[in-house]
């Protein structure tokens, strides 16, 4: 199993509470960007499409997204978006 990696997912009008996940997959700019522990530190542009979720456990979940930004600093990935709604969930 991969270093633990903190996702806060900040919303505009929701607070989630940060969650320990192994890595995050998304929709950016210039095409998809997974990003785990350890990663550089990077800002990048997402557009909308499915982000996907591995949990510690290497279920993935799915999430529906809008655009906005993904920041990685240290071990923790910061998503910026309007929406993120989970679309469905595979056993690991």
């Amino acid at each position: 199993m991969s270093q633990p990696l903190q996702l806060k997912v900040i919303l505009p009008e929701a607070s989630v509470p940060p969650r320990t996940i192994q890595g995050i997959d998304v929709p950016a700019a210039d095409g998809r960007l997974t990003v785990l522990a350890g990663h550089q530190p990077l800002i990048a542009a997402l557009v909308p499409g499915m982000a996907i979720v591995t949990t510690p456990d290497g279920a993935r979940e799915n999430w529906r997204i809008s655009a906005g930004a993904l920041q990685m600093e240290g071990d923790t990935a910061i998503l910026l978006v309007r929406e993120a709604t989970l679309v469905g969930e595979r056993g690991g």
